[in-house]
């Protein structure tokens, strides 16, 4: 099950990176979805599966664990084709073999049992489907910690670096590419880590200010996902993997 509550609405004030980060996603997996059964887990108030039915997707059946954030999706987004449960990511209420995409993005970090979310995801996948998850990446948002530490943010459960999540998306799906979004210089994230090595709270805060100083330049293009980070290090990992 999810662990707590980190929703976002887009008809709320965001941080600028935060809402381009969120919606370059989805606006990028258009390309996935069309003409494709997709399933969303968890959806939150349910902007993303908008995008990706308007994108091109056959259908999206999307659910999220939170009845009150189901009830908003459904008065914000009635569309034909596009349906919105309550649902918990670790026992989905479909069979078998149902969709051809599942998109779980921002979701992994916060389920307790993280394995068991990767299970129902390859349960409910057919043949040569697709499985879409995002996650931060530790090495920037939580940088000089381990795996085992708690992260800064109180939502979070864990969270992985690079080669940690791509480890276990390998023990679920037979093929795994990693995508990568909002990068930042590698230099950068050198200091980032000495300095949360030895203090990981200022390495947290550090990375936090970057990001405020940075603000009136923000725009959605560079938080565009990419195939490699030539440019950097990522802040967002996004694995696609075939079941």
């Amino acid at each position: 099950m999810e662990k707590v509550d980190e929703r976002i609405s887009l008809n709320e004030w965001l941080p600028p990176w935060v809402r381009h980060q969120h919606v370059t996603r989805y606006e990028w997996l258009v390309d996935f979805v069309k003409g494709r059964d997709v399933i969303e887990a968890a959806c939150g108030t349910g902007y993303g599966s908008r995008i990706m039915l308007e994108g091109g997707a056959r259908l999206v059946d999307s659910f999220d664990l939170s009845a009150e954030t189901i009830s908003r999706a459904r008065k914000e987004h009635q569309l034909a084709g596009l349906s919105f449960e309550v649902g918990d990511v670790t026992a989905l209420p479909v069979p078998d073999r149902s969709y051809d995409i599942y998109v779980s993005l921002e979701t992994i970090e916060h389920v307790v049992d993280d394995r068991a979310l990767l299970g129902e995801a390859a349960r409910v996948l057919r043949a040569g489907g697709r499985f879409i998850c995002s996650t931060p990446n530790r090495v920037l948002t939580n940088p000089g910690t381990s795996i085992d530490d708690r992260p800064f943010n109180p939502h979070h459960v864990r969270e992985y670096s690079a080669a940690e999540f791509e480890s276990l998306m390998k023990e679920y799906f037979k093929d795994v590419q990693l995508y990568y979004q909002t990068s930042y210089g590698r230099r950068y994230s050198g200091l980032l880590g000495s300095l949360g090595r030895r203090l990981p709270w200022l390495g947290f805060r550090a990375h936090q200010m970057r990001k405020l100083a940075g603000m009136a330049w923000e725009n959605p293009q560079r938080h565009f996902p990419k195939a490699a980070p030539a440019d950097g290090i990522p802040e967002v990992l996004i694995a696609v993997c075939i079941i």
